[in-house]
């Protein structure tokens, strides 16, 4: 504030005003901005510039988003369906801060799905290394070599990982792409093996294998094992669907106990040769 003779001088809100020095009130208010005001002295200007320069740097920082507020825009928009908005996300945080399996994983997804399958893969392995043991991942990252058509990497894939691990869900997602690449005497091994690892206790392996039977148009094995995993699981509505597209009723009648379920896991009569072998590739 600056005493100018017929009153003071001060900004508020960025503009200058006068006041009468008997009155008090105000008089002539002159709307200019405050770093123009020419009738208060420099210290008075040095110090609104030095104001409006902190703000200036608080605005700026405010433009700065933490690194939990980007992943969660970018899970948000890749939910919504825009993986171009959510891909510009995970992008920022694998910029600012690379490392992160959740990070990496969404991203390689997002580029799937864009059809940028080669980038895509390429973060669902970044991904896959920093969380081997996650399923999901593990999942994704077969899609994306599927989908980049690298079929050979994704059978030496899925193979080591029924190698290493073997539990049902491995042997079940080896059938399953066995099966989208027409292999469909590895799938029905895929599937068979499945089975036997459960012990009769999953609809998966079941419903797999009557899948591939009504494929190749063998009905008495698909309902057969329709019968094995209604026996599992009788409101399962995929396997009350199939049943009745094949023309029977489902009730307790219709149930089969897992061949699996026995001691021994085998799965009598149901050797590989017995499914026609489809051309290999897409």
């Amino acid at each position: 504030m600056q005493d100018v003779g017929q009153g003071f001088c001060f900004a508020a809100g960025g503009r200058e005003v006068t006041t009468d020095r008997a009155s008090g009130r105000y008089t002539r208010p002159m709307i200019r901005n405050a770093l123009l005001v020419g009738r208060c002295d420099a210290p008075s200007r040095l110090l609104l510039s030095a104001c409006l320069m902190l703000v200036l740097l608080a605005l700026g920082g405010c433009k700065t988003r933490s690194l939990v507020a980007v992943r969660e825009s970018g899970d948000w928009w890749f939910k919504q369906g825009d993986y171009s908005a959510a891909k510009t996300e995970y992008l920022e945080y694998v910029e600012r801060a690379p490392g992160n399996a959740h990070v990496h994983h969404m991203l390689g997804n997002s580029y799937v799905k864009l059809g940028e399958t080669g980038l895509g893969r390429e973060q669902l392995y970044v991904a896959h290394t920093l969380r081997v043991e996650d399923d999901r991942i593990f999942a994704d990252l077969c899609e994306a070599l599927y989908q980049d058509k690298k079929y050979d990497d994704l059978n030496r894939l899925l193979r080591s990982r029924t190698v290493d691990r073997g539990r049902m869900q491995d042997w079940a997602l080896l059938a399953t792409y066995a099966d989208k690449l027409n292999d469909r005497d590895e799938a029905q091994r895929g599937w068979l093996t499945a089975a036997q690892v459960d012990g009769g206790r999953s609809v998966e392996p079941q419903l797999g294998l009557a899948k591939l039977y009504a494929k190749v148009g063998d009905r008495d094995r698909a309902r057969q094992r329709l019968g094995m995993a209604y026996a599992i699981d009788p409101n399962n509505q995929e396997v009350v669907r199939m049943i009745r597209e094949l023309g029977e009723i489902p009730g307790p009648t219709f149930a089969v106990p897992p061949a699996e379920a026995f001691s021994d896991g085998s799965s009598a009569g149901e050797l590989p040769t017995d499914v026609p072998a489809g051309e290999p590739g897409r």
